[in-house]
């Protein structure tokens, strides 16, 4: 049995159940019949997911008693499995309504009670939503205050080094709260390693660099004058949470940041008094 996190997003999810004598169930405490229109006999089932892991939060619906006769101090849970073409596990089921149904077994305390179609029309995923909202402020609000800053800062010179640095992010941004489907799901983003390519045909990886007059830990010479476009790609680790609980990563996104630096080549000339 999977290990479900802590803190997880609620997802409702209409799942249709193969019911046999009108027996349906519903979660100690619940509203009997409570949105089980959807076929005859049919349970609601909230399915919990958080950071890939999938858990039931509440059945309801289906008549007074639970799927075993009693659903009263049942902890319930939800495992996909890949689909058979012959109802599996021994389990009646109901018939398979879209193409894309997913089959999943319905479990109370550790013991299967029978197999569910679940549709993916019917799931909101909300480690999606944590996801886009992430992408969404890289995008609108973390890139545009993303600038390079770079020492000499009108014009550099061949052959000595120009230092460059990222100015309006410090390595950690946070989006603002989201509340939506009950929850409030928080969400930050750290930066790892930058990806600085200074426009003359050289990259490097390095961090943030520092802004001047403090030494910066990203330099570089130019060999040649002219106008070079500098841009620095910095690779952030996303993480999101709900309602305080743990952290769980998200998949990684990308800020980057440019500029035009002008590089100029001037000689010393020896003149007689």
């Amino acid at each position: 049995m999977k290990r479900w996190a802590t803190g997880s997003l609620v997802v409702a999810v209409a799942l249709l159940l193969g019911v046999t004598g009108g027996a349906g169930a519903q979660e100690s405490g619940g509203n009997p019949g409570a949105g089980a229109g959807t076929i005859d006999g049919g349970v609601r089932v909230t399915v919990i997911k958080s950071g890939g892991f999938y858990r039931v939060g509440a059945v309801s619906g289906g008549g007074p008693s639970g799927p075993s006769g009693s659903s009263s101090g049942c902890t319930w849970t939800v495992i996909f499995s890949p689909d058979l073409s012959e109802a599996p596990y021994g389990l009646l089921v109901s018939p398979k309504r879209n193409p894309d149904d997913r089959f999943a077994l319905l479990v109370c305390n550790g013991t299967i009670l029978r197999g569910i179609w679940v549709a993916t029309s019917d799931i909101v995923d909300l480690d999606a939503v944590a996801a886009a909202e992430a992408s969404r402020y890289v995008k609108d609000v973390l890139v545009p205050q993303v600038r390079i800053g770079v020492n000499p800062t009108i014009r550099g010179l061949v052959g000595l080094r120009s230092w460059f640095w990222i100015d309006g992010f410090t390595g950690l941004a946070t989006a603002p709260p989201i509340t939506a489907f009950g929850v409030t799901i928080d969400v930050r983003m750290f930066s790892g390693s930058v990806v600085w390519n200074f426009g003359d045909g050289h990259e490097r990886i390095g961090d943030l660099g520092r802004a001047y007059p403090a030494p910066s830990t990203v330099q570089h010479g130019y060999q040649r004058h002219g106008s070079y476009p500098v841009a620095a790609a910095i690779h952030l680790a996303p993480e999101y949470r709900v309602d305080g609980g743990p952290w769980l990563t998200l998949p990684g996104l990308e800020a980057v940041a440019s500029a035009q630096h002008d590089v100029e080549q001037r000689q010393a000339i020896i003149t007689g008094s």
